[in-house]
């Protein structure tokens, strides 16, 4: 009797294979809804720093009375931001006091800066947006959904920078630092990751919104 209790207690070969399989099944669906949730939280995490950034260069600028400039992917001569030798996709310069010497939209080593690390899998523009901007992008750049940017500079050029002024308030700016029109800042920066769109809108007068491509909604549309 005990001999035939200990048999029954026990798993056959061919059971142990079904268990195996059906926990290969359940790693094999969970692996990639895991992917899924990772990639979009650093999406997310990404979209909280550009509005991050425009939020301390708008109180920078206050607090210091400096010119604050925002940068996104190169600077105003096309070169790669660098953040300590690495590549970084958001750099912020304090070019000093609008008029003073140094104050040229440059950057360089003596100047303050603050970056932050990239993203993984967290690209420039918009995979499922298409041609609909964000609700209330004042920006009017043409390249936004491949450049990421809906920025302009005075002349109407597209740019991947902002500045804000000592009044805290965004303004365009062309790459020979020319600056525009108090409110001529606007504009927005779009992400993505195959899985998720976001923009993060920055109003003429500074405020910062992060909303994020619905799919689910009929018709599909950014988020309110």
């Amino acid at each position: 009797m005990v001999q035939r209790a200990n048999r029954r207690a026990g798993f056959t070969l061919v059971e142990l294979a079904i268990v195996i399989t059906i926990i290969g099944i359940l790693a094999a669906l969970a692996v990639p809804a895991m992917n899924e949730w990772m990639a979009n939280a650093r999406l997310k995490e990404a979209a909280r720093q550009v509005g991050d950034a425009f939020t301390l260069a708008r109180e920078n600028a206050i607090r210091t009375g400096d010119n604050q400039i925002v940068f996104f992917q190169k600077d105003m001569l096309g070169a790669a931001l660098l953040g300590n030798g690495v590549p970084v996709p958001i750099l912020t310069l304090d070019d000093g006091r609008p008029g003073t010497a140094g104050q040229n939209c440059r950057i360089t080593a003596a100047k303050g800066q603050t970056w932050v690390a990239a993203q993984t899998g967290v690209n420039w523009g918009v995979t499922f947006a298409g041609a609909v901007r964000a609700p209330n992008d004042p920006g009017t750049s043409p390249t936004w959904q491949v450049s990421g940017s809906s920025f302009v500079d005075p002349t109407g050029a597209s740019t991947t920078w902002v500045m804000f002024g000592p009044n805290g308030i965004p303004v365009g700016v062309t790459a020979a630092c020319i600056a525009g029109t108090t409110g001529s800042g606007g504009g927005a920066i779009y992400l993505t990751n195959g899985f998720r769109d976001y923009a993060v809108v920055l109003s003429p007068l500074g405020g910062v919104r992060v909303t994020t491509w619905n799919a689910t909604a009929a018709p599909p549309a950014w988020r309110q």
